[in-house]
């Protein structure tokens, strides 16, 4: 008889520990500023003015009013000048250098399967991209840093003839002047930010949730991921966190007993302590808690379920006690000041004691009026400055109506990824598109920029960006991508033959030398591309 219970007991034992472990990452919403390596402790002398040197060079003539829209050091404000740091930029004219005309013979099979060889000539162009900028702190000189903006490319165009390669004029200067500013922009951008910015950052971050629905621990994972992913939906880049932590206490309680429970050293239960302690080394990571993060990221190590988890944690725990030391603060949650676009946004206010009670934006050459459709699918209209509208990048500042319904002087800057359509007088269109610019940028992620809707074709749309370059977006894609780039300028033929693998007369077509990698040739192919059936 006792025999027979205690086979009775681990049979009812078996269902609980013998359920298969699958879990699956489930993302939740951050809210933080990113603190910076050199920081600027005293918030009220985070300011900085440009100066430009552009060697007299006659096509920068507007490069000072280019990079005060577009360059940034998130948490400073754009001055017009005495900033407490100067950005002092020096800026050199691109050098264009034929190296050579290649002869190039590949093989290509026509719609019927019969191979040939096929003869083309590349023209390979070099072009060097030089020089520089400092930030000059007079106050503290230990700021002091100066940056290159040196950098070297090859551009290759394919031609059907030697003749025609031989006749091939060279770049286009004005768009390699284009990819140098844009280079320029992203280079300052990055590094400023990277020594000094306090970036304002809303991203996401993925937990580990057990997927088994017979699992007995299934309910209480999906309900302890709901309090998480409420929790942290409430986290604000400038408000403590304590209140969310105090919320977290119920679901911090479970995951730490799961070890408890699921004590074996067994791979399904050592796969199941994984989640909870990835959770917690998470959770507490995030709620500014370094030391508690690395408890659980020791754990995470000693159980040999995918230790390299807690390894690269505990790095992240380190960089983090770093920055906070560095920038004397213990949470990365602060009041700071939003980015913006500089000096031309501080310039919108008007003087309200000078203010002319006749003058209105409506009646203002330099202003137009624009409509914003927001991601919400609400609808604002108001002023924006022409000359910002001609820059259109990742931002605009548009007028707000006062009490009266009047467009003045007050202004409200919207994000890209804000705003999923804009409209300048009712008949010129913009989008959003997230993407890498072509500016010979090899790192960096996608951003949402707003660029004018050239072509919407029925599986591709076609997009230019202000500075010229044309953006190519499936619309199955998340993302757009730049002709500019060396991707597209080195592989043209490829990347036409890619998009047309739906349809294999046109992919045939962009084999040979029918389309090449201008606006003209995008516009036909995709016009050939919604014709194919």
């Amino acid at each position: 008889m006792k025999r027979i219970i205690t086979f009775l007991l681990v049979a009812l034992a078996m269902p609980v520990f013998s359920q298969s472990v699958d879990l699956d990452p489930h993302s939740f919403n951050l809210s933080y500023v990113n603190l910076p390596q050199k920081p600027v402790l005293d918030r009220k002398n985070r300011t900085f003015s440009i100066k430009v040197d552009t060697g007299n060079v006659y096509e920068f003539r507007e490069a000072k009013d280019h990079l005060e829209y577009n360059v940034s050091i998130d948490g400073f404000k754009n001055v017009e000048s005495n900033g407490y740091f100067v950005l002092d930029v020096n800026l050199w004219n691109p050098m264009i250098i034929l190296q050579e005309i290649k002869k190039v013979e590949h093989k290509v099979k026509d719609d019927k399967g019969v191979e040939r060889t096929e003869i083309s000539y590349k023209v390979i162009s070099k072009v060097r991209e030089m020089g520089s900028f400092s930030v000059v702190c007079a106050s503290d000189p230990t700021f002091d840093k100066k940056y290159s903006l040196e950098n070297s490319y090859t551009v290759e165009n394919s031609f059907s003839t030697y003749d025609n390669a031989k006749n091939y004029p060279g770049l286009d200067a004005a768009t390699v002047k284009n990819d140098y500013m844009a280079a320029v922009v992203a280079g300052m951008d990055i590094r400023l930010n990277r020594d000094f910015g306090f970036v304002i950052k809303q991203s996401t971050d993925y937990l580990w949730i057990l997927d088994s629905k017979k699992h007995p621990e299934f309910d209480n994972n999906v309900k302890s991921l709901k309090n998480i992913k409420d929790v942290f939906n409430k986290m604000r880049y400038d408000e403590e966190v304590t209140a969310l932590k105090t919320e977290l206490e119920p679901t911090i309680k479970y995951f730490e007993g799961i070890e408890k429970t699921f004590a074996e050293d067994e791979r399904k239960q050592r796969k199941l302590r994984y989640g909870a302690y990835y959770n917690l080394a998470s959770i507490y990571h995030y709620l500014d808690m370094p030391d508690e993060s690395d408890i659980w990221c020791n754990k995470l190590i000693a159980n040999k379920y995918d230790a390299s988890d807690g390894e690269s944690m505990k790095l992240r725990n380190e960089s983090l006690r770093e920055l906070l030391a560095i920038n004397q603060v213990k949470s990365r949650h602060m009041d700071v000041e939003p980015r913006t676009n500089g000096v031309a946004e501080e310039d919108e206010k008007i003087d309200i004691k000078d203010f002319d009670p006749n003058y209105f934006l409506k009646n203002d050459p330099k202003y137009s009026l624009i409509s914003l459709v927001l991601t919400t699918n609400d609808t604002v209209s108001g002023y924006a400055k022409v000359s910002a509208i001609a820059n259109l990048d990742r931002k605009i500042a548009i007028s707000i109506p006062d009490e009266k319904g009047n467009h003045n002087y007050i202004f409200k800057t919207y994000f890209a990824d804000q705003v999923s359509k804009l409209i300048i007088q009712e008949y010129d269109f913009y989008s959003t598109v997230s993407f890498k610019d072509g500016a010979k940028v090899s790192s960096g992620k996608p951003i949402f920029r707003f660029v004018r809707e050239v072509l919407n074709g029925k599986t591709i749309s076609l997009y230019q960006y202000f500075t010229g370059e044309v953006i190519v977006k499936k619309h199955s894609d998340a993302i757009g991508y730049s002709t500019n780039s060396v991707g597209w300028q080195m592989n043209t033929r490829t990347k036409y033959i890619e998009l047309a693998a739906s349809c294999p007369r046109l992919a045939a077509r962009a084999n040979g030398k029918e389309f090449q990698n201008d606006l003209n040739s995008l516009r036909k192919f995709v016009e050939a591309l919604d014709m194919c059936k």
